[in-house]
């Protein structure tokens, strides 16, 4: 064949139906189907996206363009780079002002302050502070009455000109107290009065808040999160609107801050979703696009914070900071790693702002405009989100909007939910979480967690509603653990006793699945050797003396003496607990039930439920 017909020839595009049918010949007959997952949020997700999985309106859009789903920015971080916004914690404002000057020397490029230290003259806070050069942000914590005046005689006072965020959210703080005010109306007359007053002496200041972290930190998916959020805004825009601030003036003050976890793609989707919706509302105020350039503040998850391994959280919150970036975030604020333990340790708030900085530096991100845009699973699943959260949105809006939801303690049952169903799966270990329900260090002692301030009883003159409080998915395996290790120091630890039936090829997978379980509630385990008579295991028994044994082995050994052991063991130990490991038939369960089983152990028991029960059972409180 000459070189110009090699050139010319073309080999046929491999389709989607070939594709599935090698993919189903490697999953032996298996339907393509098995490889389906669904997420928390109700979308299926697909094993393989095609350029069909675009929409048309995903196609043609660009950064920086209506409806703004890739970035706000023609050319992404390039000349607009995120605001590395740490705050610093300190006794007093002196102190701060010190971390926060050295803050800055080592890269970071916002001013951040918690709203406990705005008292006083905060003369001290802001000494030589770069105030006109670098952007402040403060979370002003739904103490805005208090602190506002304070900022704004210190601005006018020095005459300086800032730009940043000095913002609350009222709905938020009143979801995390339980306490909604009975004045609705004079509270936001009063608020919108010192917003406006702001607005006069810091045009360039962002001063309203929409804080879906509160509700993500409750346990919220993602639909609901971004849902949520949106019905906040769009109530704060009405309330804006009757109180005299235009919805130019009112979307230029609006900062949206997420959460963000380690679902990687989906929290990506989610930052994109709510771009594009927010610029879609415009048309529902028919003002033009620009006005609803949603600008975005992530901060990393604290629903995935464990207690146990904390220098899991290192990584953790690195994946969830890098998500927050592709997403396409404004401002970003990375929780330090033993958050749950220290108040305020130095090289845990360095290694937070330093993750920031490796991705600022060390990725290139910032010299790409959407890192996401293109890739046919990311469009598909920003386009199922946003129809999905607006579908959510507008049943909020029919059940009389955000206040009267939150009221009728909608949103919260539905929170509630969602943390369950994630929290069941956690239990069983369907989900993983490293370092607490699956590879626990069992040495490792820590401190009780930092007990958060309870604000339901602080306010008068407010009605009660059902308050969302900061929840976490390995808390139930650490109160778990945390209570094996209150006795431990009291009396001799917990432990399980393992029967192990055979050879050390028959009992292992399932000896070193049992220790897993046992060890993510503090259990230690205790071991015999390859029995094979009944003599050898009631031998063990009596060594031991322990409150509960767990039969090991393989099918084989469970059909062949199974039944004989353990009514063995409870003719001589009645008061002892028996389990045995491993999912059998129904016809051998009943037997071994007869005999004496309490229970069966295998991938689908719900482990905190087990842990518990051992626990009670050798008599810890």
């Amino acid at each position: 064949m000459k070189l110009k017909e090699v050139k010319n020839l073309s080999f046929p595009g491999p389709s989607l139906e070939d594709w599935k049918e090698a993919a189903e010949s490697s999953l032996k007959g298996s339907s393509i189907e098995k490889l389906t997952t669904n997420t928390y949020e109700g979308i299926a997700l697909q094993p393989l996206y095609t350029e069909k999985s675009l929409s048309e309106d995903a196609r043609g859009e660009l950064p920086g363009f209506f409806p703004y789903t890739r970035g706000i920015h023609i050319t992404g971080y390039y000349q607009n780079p995120w605001l590395i916004c740490q705050p610093v914690f300190a006794a007093s404002e002196a102190e701060a002002n010190q971390k926060m000057h050295d803050a800055l020397s080592r890269g970071q490029n916002a001013i951040f302050f918690p709203a406990s230290l705005l008292n006083g003259s905060l003369e001290h806070l802001f000494e030589r502070l770069p105030l006109e050069d670098v952007p402040l942000f403060i979370d002003l914590e739904g103490n805005g009455q208090t602190a506002l005046p304070l900022l704004i005689n210190y601005f006018e006072k020095h005459r300086l000109s800032v730009n940043g965020v000095l913002a609350e959210d009222p709905i938020a703080e009143w979801v995390v107290s339980g306490n909604l005010p009975t004045d609705l109306d004079g509270y936001f007359n009063d608020w919108f009065a010192g917003i406006r007053e702001l607005g006069e002496i810091l045009p360039n200041v962002k001063s309203v808040f929409i804080k879906t972290s509160v509700y993500h930190n409750g346990g919220a998916h993602a639909i609901q999160e971004l849902a949520f959020g949106l019905a906040e805004a769009v109530h704060y825009l009405n309330e804006g609107q009757k109180h005299g601030l235009s919805i130019e003036e009112m979307t230029s003050k609006i900062v949206f801050s997420f959460a963000v976890d380690s679902n990687y793609f989906m929290n990506i989707a989610k930052l994109r979703a709510g771009r594009r919706l927010w610029a879609l509302l415009a048309e529902a105020y028919d003002v033009p696009p620009e006005y609803f350039k949603m600008h975005i503040h992530a901060e990393t998850s604290k629903v995935t914070v464990t207690l146990y391994d904390k220098h899991v959280n290192i990584l953790r919150m690195a994946n969830q900071a890098f998500a927050a970036v592709v997403g396409g975030v404004q401002y970003m604020q990375v929780h330090p790693f033993d958050q749950l333990q220290e108040t305020d340790n130095g090289f845990s708030n360095r290694l937070a702002r330093n993750t920031q900085l490796v991705l600022k530096e060390e990725t290139q991100i910032t010299n790409v405009a959407d890192p996401a845009g293109g890739s046919f699973y990311v469009e598909k699943l920003t386009d199922q989100l946003a129809e999905a959260v607006w579908a959510k949105f507008l049943e909020i809006e029919n059940q009389g909007g955000i206040i009267e939801s939150l009221n009728k303690g909608i949103i919260q049952s539905e929170i509630s939910d969602s943390f369950n169903q994630r929290q069941e799966n956690v239990a069983s270990r369907k989900e993983s979480i490293i370092g607490s329900n699956v590879y626990p260090n069992a040495a490792e002692k820590v401190k009780q967690p930092k007990v958060t301030k309870d604000h339901s009883n602080e306010k008068t003159a407010f009605i009660e509603i059902t308050p969302i409080p900061i929840r976490r998915i390995s808390e139930e395996f650490e109160n778990i653990r945390l209570r094996a290790g209150a006795h431990g120091t009291q009396v001799e630890s917990p432990k399980l006793g393992l029967i192990n039936l055979g050879e050390l090829k028959a009992y292992k997978s399932r000896t070193d699945f049992i220790k897993g379980i046992a060890a993510a509630g503090g259990i230690a385990t205790v071991d015999s050797e390859g029995c094979s008579t009944k003599e050898d295991i009631l031998a063990f028994i009596k060594d031991t003396n322990l409150k509960s044994y767990c039969l090991c082995g393989s099918d084989a050994d469970y059909l062949e003496a199974a039944v004989s052991f353990v009514q063995a063991v409870k003719e001589s130990y009645p008061d002892k607990n028996m389990y045995l490991v491993g999912k059998q038939d129904r016809d051998l369960e009943a037997a071994l039930s007869q005999a004496g089983v309490n229970e069966f152990v295998h991938v689908r028991t719900n482990a905190v439920e087990i842990l518990t029960q051992w626990l009670t059972e050798m008599g810890v409180e």
